[in-house]
């Protein structure tokens, strides 16, 4: 049996989760949809330079067509439109797994519309956060062991609110806790546009305190090209990651904190999503965070972003994606 997947979002994250497609070894009738002829003409073209032999079908629509049963359905648009992408692919056909990027909406009410419309529908959904599947994270996660961490987070210009929910996410995963309040306080004053047209960001540094003692300090810095380097302390642990370089260093109690480096491998996005694909088409589910769990940390960044914004601009909505 040919299984169906969509991907609604033809940019460039779309277009990575597309020639993921092409690794799947097992037919699939694949529908790419996307507003834009130019940006479907892309992702045709990249899809078709990664093919590996397989007799996959794919078509290339401007709009959800009415279809049977779906499989598996990635929504890669932006997070201003996210909401409609859903409801057109919904309108479309039954979806079983839905997985969805970040940041999830802009508006507040999208958050339980959604929640309502996947629950009405009884669709399985999930938010591409891949920390979570990386296997050195995967590996520092067992040594921690769920107890609280203190985690660090610093580089320049790499997108701090885009960015940040993945780091909070990573927290959630290794700690086994989702319930922070976040501090806006170092953010520096004025935002920024972001590399997406029409959107912000900001800079400086967020930080969060979980409810089981766990705290989260991320630093964007506005200039400069120092790397992006993720550190993890717990009472018995540390781990610094340099995820640009492929590189763990870590140390623990039990051999007296000597530091050890190794490389450490770093899957691209495409890697990811052919085997969250799989894992859903043959197991029925993923490793990515499910919907519930990551609304609630969206919420739990954005609104008091929202209200940062909103002494500044007299933005209501989340401006970011």
């Amino acid at each position: 049996m040919m299984h169906r997947v969509k991907v609604s979002g033809a940019g460039q994250l779309g277009s990575r989760h597309l020639q993921a497609l092409q690794a799947i070894q097992s037919p699939l009738e694949i529908y790419v949809i996307d507003p834009s002829s130019q940006s479907l003409a892309v992702a045709k073209e990249r899809f078709e330079a990664v093919s590996q032999g397989v007799a996959h079908i794919a078509r290339f629509e401007q709009q959800a067509l009415v279809t049977g049963l779906t499989d598996v359905a990635i929504v890669a648009t932006s997070a201003s439109v996210r909401r409609k992408a859903i409801e057109e692919l919904l309108k479309s056909s039954d979806i079983k797994y839905l997985v969805l990027e970040k940041l999830l909406f802009d508006e507040p009410e999208d958050y339980p519309a959604v929640a309502d419309l996947l629950k009405k529908k009884a669709v399985q959904a999930w938010v591409n956060c891949p920390m979570r599947v990386m296997p050195v994270y995967q590996e520092i996660k067992r040594q921690l062991g769920g107890k609280p961490i203190n985690y660090r987070v610093s580089g320049s210009q790499f997108g701090l609110v885009t960015n940040a929910i993945h780091y909070l996410d990573h927290v959630c995963d290794l700690t086994g806790c989702s319930e922070f309040v976040l501090d806006t306080s170092a953010l520096i004053q004025s935002p920024i546009s972001s590399k997406r047209p029409g959107f912000l960001e900001l800079n400086g540094t967020l930080t969060a305190r979980f409810a089981d003692g766990s705290s989260c300090e991320i630093t964007c810095y506005p200039q400069g090209s120092a790397p992006v380097v993720v550190e993890i302390f717990s009472e018995a642990h540390r781990f610094i990651v340099r995820e640009s370089d492929g590189i763990l260093w870590s140390s623990d109690a039990a051999n007296n904190w000597t530091w050890k480096e190794e490389q450490c491998s770093i899957p691209y996005q495409s890697q990811i999503t052919t085997g969250m694909v799989q894992s859903l088409l043959k197991e029925g589910t993923c490793g990515f965070t499910p919907y519930d769990v990551a609304s609630r940390m969206h919420l739990a960044l954005l609104e008091p972003l929202g209200k940062f914004l909103g002494k500044k601009t007299g933005v209501a909505s989340f401006p970011f994606t």
